[in-house]
């Protein structure tokens, strides 16, 4: 093991802070099963209701400055890269008021989720996320009682779509404040969950939301007791450093030119963590590795992953991509790689990933 690694290790503590790992608010459990619990928080002047579509969190159109397919990309390794993926104000969610929301909610399609509560003032403030995805994508176009009073159509999500700009999660993380961060992490992560299981997986059966949002419940008369709740798929993603104390960093091929990164990769059925991280690193770069220490950990629900970060050491500084998934990999010092970020000669992880403030925490230093 290197010299004095666990102890510079120690000395630079733990991940903090990290984006998508700011959850301020009380998830307040025990109340998903009141199968009441929307309807009456929509009906209750202390609830706050955010939109999702596609995954993405809709922002007033006067404080998202920039166009949404730039902020969309701001932190996609695999998309082109954007002229500007930052907007010129702090973005917030446009909370959506109750008369809006409650005709949402009744139209065919629009998902609800309880995301919590904040006890913290006077008047305790509750959160609730309502996902068009599917709604919007077969609008009703009918004529609602509404309309004809100057409001909207009863069942129809296109206004909802051209009234907000619509930004992607990791391009809003870094913008917002913790709390809304927090909040629209879990609506992604179970908007995620319910749009990719639609149908029982023991019986292929449809499914149907429980649990205001949280849980499904198969739809099979002889499969009614069957309850079934959103999959986290574990991945370790690990700053790797030498014995002269510099970070590898690696360009994979699906990548666009000039983004590197630290290495990561999912964690195999019946694999520690450990071990997971010793063998992405020896299976991409061909790094044996020996201590591995742990960071932290934040939520990428991308769709529903969790990231778990580690700092390990590497026996030698040999290295030998694979050519398959790594197309080239190379040490940094500080002082190369802050050359080469500020020189644009190569492209760091957006702010909203872990990898990032893993990074970050190496250098010492926040990046240009």
């Amino acid at each position: 093991m290197g010299e004095g690694f666990l102890e510079r290790v120690r000395a630079a503590g733990c991940l903090r802070d990290l984006p998508l790992a700011q959850s301020m608010v009380d998830l307040d459990v025990a109340s998903r099963p009141d199968e009441h619990l929307i309807e009456r928080l929509l009906n209750t002047a202390t609830t706050r209701v955010m939109l999702v579509n596609h995954g993405l969190i809709a922002v007033a159109r006067d404080v998202a400055s920039s166009a949404p397919a730039a902020l969309a990309c701001a932190d996609d390794p695999a998309a082109p890269r954007p002229d500007a993926c930052a907007p010129a104000a702090p973005l917030a969610p446009a909370w959506l008021d109750a008369h809006a929301a409650r005709q949402l909610a009744t139209c065919p399609g629009t998902l609800a989720v309880y995301l919590g509560r904040d006890a913290a003032g006077a008047d305790p403030m509750s959160y609730i996320a309502l996902d068009i995805t599917r709604t919007a994508a077969h609008p009703a176009g009918g004529m609602g009682a509404d309309l004809d009073l100057g409001g909207e159509p009863a069942c129809d999500a296109e206004w909802v779509l051209q009234r907000y700009d619509w930004v992607e999660l990791r391009s809003f993380a870094p913008c917002a404040g913790a709390r809304d961060v927090g909040l629209a992490t879990s609506a992604v992560a179970v908007c995620a969950w319910h749009a990719s299981q639609r149908f029982c997986p023991a019986c292929g059966s449809a499914v149907r939301p429980i649990w205001s949002g949280w849980a499904q419940r198969c739809t099979n008369p002889d499969d009614v007791d069957r309850m079934l709740f959103p999959r986290i798929e574990p991945a370790v993603i690990t700053a790797i450093v030498d014995d002269d104390d510099r970070l590898l960093l690696q360009h994979n091929r699906a990548w666009r030119p000039g983004f590197f990164s630290v290495s990561a990769g999912f964690v195999e059925a019946g694999e520690s963590l450990e071990r997971a991280v010793r063998r992405e690193a020896a299976e991409e770069v061909g790094v044996a590795i020996d201590e591995v220490v742990y960071l932290g950990s934040q939520p990428w629900p991308f769709p529903a992953s969790i990231m778990l970060g580690f700092c390990a050491h590497a026996v030698s500084s040999a290295v030998q991509v694979d050519h398959d998934e790594v197309e080239s990999a190379r040490w940094f010092t500080r002082d190369e790689l802050a050359d080469a970020v500020a020189s644009g000669a190569i492209e760091p992880p957006g702010r909203a990933s872990i990898a990032r403030h893993m990074i970050e925490w190496w250098l010492g230093a926040p990046l240009s």
